[in-house]
């Protein structure tokens, strides 16, 4: 079940960016600031995500500490 839940909040995200996207590019000479800030906040989520999977320490307590 939280698997699920989780696939269907990445997909209802991923709705809700293509319609801010196709917002911003219909206002489009001032939609260029909406989306260099949201292309800054793709940018910085992917970096997190990246160290995270990455991350040794963080799985070790995860697994054994946190219990």
């Amino acid at each position: 079940m939280e698997k699920f839940a989780a696939v269907l909040f990445a997909f209802l995200a991923i709705i809700y960016l293509v319609f801010i996207v196709i917002g911003m590019v219909s206002i489009w000479p001032f939609g260029i600031i909406g989306m260099v800030v949201l292309v800054g906040f793709v940018i910085i989520f992917g970096w997190i995500v990246k160290d995270r999977l990455n991350n040794k320490e963080d799985d070790y307590y995860s697994k054994n500490v946190d219990k």
